[in-house]
């Protein structure tokens, strides 16, 4: 993928994703009931392995950590992914530099080694085995 691509395909998921927690955030603290999207969840009635995430975010906003953990671990990494990767897509583009796409591509290489991608695999197997557990028993 370009580096112009990935920098408008990120910054628009990014900004997606803000719109996204900035309307839970309101409909949750206006307490209106939130409409459950995962297509996934609605067919087989099980949570998909994303389920909790946005809530996972606001959680971790709001300084719960431990009940950002509750909802969905993979709330840590969309966070940190959130805050950060608009800025730095920004400041790559203010600085004509590529440092974002540099990391980009190193990463992505990176997740082509079978331990690293059977690892991340399995944390996201064991984080989906905790959100079934969690709407089924808790």
């Amino acid at each position: 993928m370009s580096r112009k691509k990935l920098y408008f395909f990120i910054l628009a998921l990014a900004f997606t994703g803000y719109t996204w927690v900035i309307l839970i955030h309101y409909l949750v603290g206006a307490k209106m009931p939130t409409v459950e999207v995962c297509l996934f969840k609605r067919v087989t009635g099980i949570p998909c392995p994303s389920c909790g995430t946005t809530h996972a975010v606001l959680s971790i906003l709001k300084g719960n950590f431990f009940q950002a953990l509750k909802e969905n671990t993979l709330g840590f990494p969309v966070a940190i992914m959130l805050l950060l990767f608009p800025f730095w897509i920004i400041s790559d583009l203010l600085r004509k530099s590529n440092s974002f796409y540099r990391f980009y591509c190193s990463a992505e290489s990176l997740l082509q080694k079978k331990w690293i991608a059977g690892s991340a695999l399995i944390f996201i197997l064991i984080n989906w085995a905790w959100l079934i557990y969690r709407n089924r028993y808790l």
